[in-house]
């Protein structure tokens, strides 16, 4: 009915309709003869359909998306910006550039073929891709139209997923037609087993790392963890490999009511762990793994079972009067000492602080008298007085 290129003809059934039920319609690619035949064609049908009133007063335009929506439902597609579609099915699909149906929301399409369309003048790298369908004829339709002729396929789709933007749990909610979303909203998800198994799957995939860890929670998992390494008895593996094997067992019953990041930080991972090791025990842990231990300056001083044994980093003028290497697990486990200087440097590291009195400090000491000559540094660190530090500090 139309002559000319394909790419330089209107896509539009509605303009084609327009020309037929309205004789003052004119167009300069209609082929005359054709439009005539049509038009008795549809004077015909009128007349077994035994229909009245004139063409043009019957003639709906706005009609004919939601007509052909009936006899084409699989050819439904949704815009996708510059003149881009997407039908049903997932194929992608584009209007030739400029065409006015450019800006419809939804189309339905009674002729596609696979032709190039190319970027045409005013695209940008957006446009058409080259393997895209190429729309000849279609429609335009708008949502509620849509709704109207394919209720029956939409289906609601509910997805949770970690927001890698907002850091958090989020709920999607989508109204699909196969390929298309129709409508979605998003938001914080209700408490509830998928919840939880979506806050599960984040601990898992981050190794726990979306859990608010303490300092003083991983000096207690390493505490445990020397434990059991270095003592005979039935210590807890309370590594993070074994936390995550056991992650259903522990975690998910304190996310009962979670929805969402911050459930999962509020997660006492020191309790976790003392949970795990028994209460009863925990006493048994201190008296054999203490956190700090006092040195001969009456310092407290933490000790860090994170390596292969447990160390302490002290100021050498700390242990002027140690004549007993500092040790835990009841004496049986002695700790590694990272002797400093007055200005916190390294000076040595020993495992027999005596030995290191009666041997290589003769060497240490004169170092440190020509870099430190303000300090004392006595000949037999062992007998000497250690600097007292007011309330043990």
């Amino acid at each position: 009915m139309l002559r000319g290129r394909p790419e330089e003809l209107p896509v539009s059934i509605a303009e084609r309709v327009r020309l037929i039920v309205d004789r003052r319609a004119a167009d300069p690619a209609a082929d005359r003869s054709t439009v005539q035949l049509v038009r008795r064609r549809a004077g015909e049908l009128r007349r077994r359909l035994q229909t009245s009133g004139s063409e043009s007063a019957d003639a709906d335009l706005a009609a004919c998306g939601p007509v052909l929506a009936l006899a084409y439902p699989d050819r439904v597609a949704q815009a996708r910006g510059d003149g881009r579609f997407r039908l049903r099915s997932g194929a992608a699909a584009s209007l030739p550039s400029g065409d006015a149906l450019t800006g419809e929301a939804f189309l339905v399409v009674a002729d596609l073929d696979s032709s190039r369309i190319g970027p045409g003048p005013g695209r940008g790298p957006a446009g058409p891709a080259d393997d895209d369908l190429r729309i000849r004829m279609a429609a335009g339709l708008d949502l509620a139209d849509v709704e109207e002729a394919a209720a029956g396929a939409i289906e609601e789709v509910v997805t949770l997923a970690w927001d890698p933007t907002r850091d958090d749990l989020r709920q999607r909610t989508e109204r699909r037609l196969d390929a298309l979303v129709l409508a979605s909203r998003e938001g914080r998800p209700p408490a509830g087993e998928a919840t939880t198994a979506a806050l599960l799957e984040q601990a898992r995939s981050t190794r726990l790392a979306v859990l608010r860890w303490r300092d003083a929670d991983r000096t207690l998992q390493a505490r445990l963890g020397f434990a059991r390494r270095s003592v005979r008895g039935d210590w807890p593996d309370v590594s993070d490999d074994a936390l995550l094997e056991s992650l259903d067992e522990w975690l998910a019953p304190r996310l009962a009511g979670a929805t969402g990041r911050v459930d999962l930080e509020r997660i006492d991972l020191g309790r976790v762990l003392r949970d795990i090791v028994g209460h009863h025990r925990v006493p048994e842990l201190d008296r054999l793994f203490p956190t700090t231990v006092v040195v001969a300056s009456g310092r407290s001083v933490p000790v860090d079972y994170s390596g292969e044994q447990p160390a302490i980093a002290v100021r050498v003028q700390d242990l002027f009067g140690t004549t007993v290497h500092p040790a835990v697990a009841a004496g049986r486990v002695p700790i590694v000492v990272h002797l400093l200087s007055p200005a916190g440097r390294p000076v040595q590291v020993t495992s027999d602080l005596p030995g290191f009195w009666t041997g290589s400090w003769t060497e240490v000491r004169k170092d440190m008298a020509g870099r430190y000559p303000k300090h004392d540094w006595p000949l037999d660190p062992a007998t000497a007085s250690p600097r007292r530090r007011p309330g043990g500090r």
